[in-house]
């Protein structure tokens, strides 16, 4: 099929250049003139693992072809997917103009039947509006919703191997269209969920929002286990194992960050609010993630007994690994708090180091207060804790004994402490380097000479 794609994002990128590698014909159309002109030169301006060999591969095929407007043959295409961003408002509700320039565009230009379908997260009758704002278009074009379902970090496989491909389209033409276009990700099985519209752009607000309620819960337990003495890894293997719950997203950490999560759950409770429906769920949700932030920070203040004039190393500053998004990121919260605070900040991120100091200048007060390391363990060097946020493969087997001589002689008997919101390290490999453990969720250790504590075996 001859295909066009709006925007050359994160979901634009790897939706075209998968469609490309499937054999169809792509053009990825986008407004950033800049970034436009990077992909045709082969260089992709996100990381995600696999995303650049695919996109250089497709390109030297011919399957993949980049530009900021669109010309003939692609004004005859099959099919215009619309994968353009929809940032929150003010209020927490998806914006939504992007989506509409988009329509504007594709009535303008098409010249052939074809289908638009809205990949882009939006709220509930969206794409009715789009059908209606194309009305006048020179040909008939059929708005489908096809929400995506990419996790940063593992987009790639996400899109070749889906756990579920969603259509909400009301004719059984544009059914029939979409699974031919997908029928090569299903050569195990059938993963198409057919619905309307309608249907289809809710799934997407209520598959991310209760996966960020799982998290959220578990952090409101991991608080609470630190206030009661309880072990939240002990909580969370007694809750995983009822199969109906699961294992999945139960565990505690620093929040939850990145493009989808913080978004999709306030536009839910806009979406809810609007239709005079409150998602009180969705709602909460957003509250305990904000209070995880500010806990995890007096968690930091608290294990240092005051932050002012200490520096303080951050590993992870993306909001997960194998990522360099940094929208959200618990690194950012808790960068900004502890400078605004005193503290100065150190950080270390494979990938996403450059977007962590891009978005900390965006607060000129910081300035002089952060700046980052090319190696993990320079980050520490004079530091008076380390605080794990992101665990990348490179963190989970660290030399404790190398923590130690790099980071400041603790105070008094107190020794520098390492403050895992991740929960990865086990605590006695870092008493026995000499240093203090604080997780979230789990009882403090080293807080007195290691060979005073009662064994942990």
């Amino acid at each position: 099929m001859r295909l066009v794609v709006f925007g050359a994002g994160y979901v634009g990128l790897v939706t075209g250049t998968g469609l490309s590698d499937l054999g169809h014909d792509v053009f990825l159309c986008d407004i950033d003139a800049d970034r436009i002109e990077a992909l045709s030169k082969g260089s992709v301006p996100i990381y995600e693992p696999g995303l650049a060999d695919l996109v250089r591969r497709n390109q030297r095929n011919g399957r993949l072809r980049f530009g900021t407007t669109i010309a003939p043959p692609y004004d005859r295409a099959d099919a215009y997917f619309v994968a353009v961003g929809t940032p929150p408002t003010a209020s927490g509700a998806a914006d939504i103009s992007a989506v509409l320039s988009v329509a504007d565009e594709i009535a303008r230009v098409a010249q052939t039947p074809a289908l638009v379908v809205v990949k882009s997260t939006v709220p509930v009758g969206t794409c009715d509006a789009v059908q209606e704002r194309m009305g006048g278009a020179r040909v008939p074009l059929e708005v489908v919703s096809n929400p995506e379902f990419l996790k940063e970090g593992d987009a790639v496989n996400d899109f070749f191997k889906p756990d579920r491909i969603v259509l909400g389209a009301r004719s059984e033409g544009a059914r029939a269209t979409l699974r031919d276009l997908y029928a090569p990700l299903q050569l195990s099985g059938e993963r198409v969920v057919v619905t309307d519209p309608r249907s289809s752009e809710l799934i997407k607000y209520a598959a991310n929002t209760m996966l960020a309620m799982r998290v959220s819960f578990m952090n409101e337990l991991s608080r609470l286990c630190h206030a009661t003495g309880a072990d939240v890894h002990a909580v969370r293997l007694g809750v995983g194992t009822d199969a109906r719950i699961g294992k999945r997203y139960l565990y505690s950490g620093p929040g939850y960050g990145g493009s989808c999560f913080p978004k999709d759950v306030q536009a839910l409770a806009a979406l809810g609010k609007a239709s005079g429906v409150p998602m009180r769920l969705a709602e909460a949700t957003h509250l305990a993630n904000e209070e995880q932030a500010t806990y995890l920070a007096d968690l930091v203040e608290k294990s240092l007994d005051g932050v002012e004039g200490r520096t303080i190393a951050l590993w992870g500053l993306a909001f997960k690994p194998e990522t360099d998004d940094v929208r959200e990121s618990p690194a950012v919260k808790l960068a900004r708090a502890l400078v605004d605070k005193g503290a100065t900040v150190v950080g270390h991120d494979p990938e996403a180091s450059e977007n962590f100091l891009k978005v900390m200048a965006e607060r000129p007060e910081h300035a002089g207060k952060v700046r980052v390391t090319e190696r993990d363990y320079d980050a520490l060097d004079g530091a008076h804790a380390l605080v794990l946020l992101a665990e990348w493969r490179s963190y989970r087997a660290p030399n404790f004994a190398e923590m130690k001589r790099r980071l400041a002689p603790g105070d008094g008997e107190l020794p520098p402490v390492l403050v895992d919101a991740r929960n990865i390290w086990r605590p006695l490999d870092v008493l026995r380097a000499g240093l203090r453990y604080q997780g979230i969720g789990v009882s403090a250790t080293g807080t007195t000479r290691v060979h005073d504590r009662p064994s942990q075996r």
